[in-house]
């Protein structure tokens, strides 16, 4: 079969994931990137800062239609995106190689709240879009190279909901509801189980990832 498994835009909705046959399947672990409130506008369609992002998807899958209907508290959210399961949980991409080869859990998920600097400043945000876009690239990097991980390690990167379309007058990015840009982004699937691919129309929900995750782990 090939590397990658196909996702059937059919039952994107409700399935998420076609899975290959059972058995073949070779998704150990998955590390699940929540990358706070960010828009899809900066952190997966703005190549000149999101170039790793963009990397990873290139050789994904996106639902560019991800829908966000808890957008105005970060652990509501969060909630949401975890179907309210516990999973080991670190707050640093830069504590991402050592966790997995200290833990090796199943599912490792890096909520990364420095993105909530928007609300203070919208230069700080796209900076910090920048920085987290670096230091996924350190994190894809050292899957592919790692000899234990390169083969049945998953990446998914889908933030808590997105931020506003426009600035403020105070030059602030809040979450507001009503925005396109805070209520939809897109959620991203890189590993071996994985097919490459854009869907653009199916609209996907946070509701969506747990299950989602399950089906990639063949639970």
């Amino acid at each position: 079969m090939n590397r990658r498994i196909f996702l059937n835009r059919a039952a994107a909705a409700a399935a998420g994931l076609f899975l290959p046959s059972r058995g073949s399947g070779r998704t150990k672990h998955v590390i699940l990137i929540v990358n706070g409130g960010a828009r899809k506008k900066d952190y997966y369609e703005n190549g000149s800062i999101a170039r790793n992002v963009r990397r990873l998807a290139s050789e994904g899958f996106v639902f560019e239609q991800d829908h966000c209907g808890q957008i105005a508290s970060h652990d509501a959210a969060f909630a949401e995106l975890l179907g309210g399961k516990t999973y080991p949980t670190i707050r640093s991409l830069y504590l991402v190689p050592s966790t997995m080869e200290r833990c090796r859990p199943r599912i490792l998920v890096c909520r990364d709240m420095a993105h909530d600097v928007g609300h203070r400043s919208s230069e700080a945000y796209l900076s910090t879009v920048k920085t987290t876009d670096e230091e996924v690239g350190r994190v894809l990097d050292w899957v592919k190279s790692h000899p234990d991980f390169n083969q049945n390690t998953a990446i998914v990167i889908r933030p808590e909901f997105g931020r506003d379309d426009e600035v403020n007058a105070h030059g602030a990015l809040h979450h507001s509801y009503g925005f396109y840009y805070t209520h939809r982004v897109a959620s991203i699937f890189w590993g071996p189980d994985i097919n490459r691919g854009v869907d653009t129309k199916t609209v996907v929900r946070a509701s969506d990832m747990a299950p989602r995750i399950a089906k990639i782990l063949g639970d």
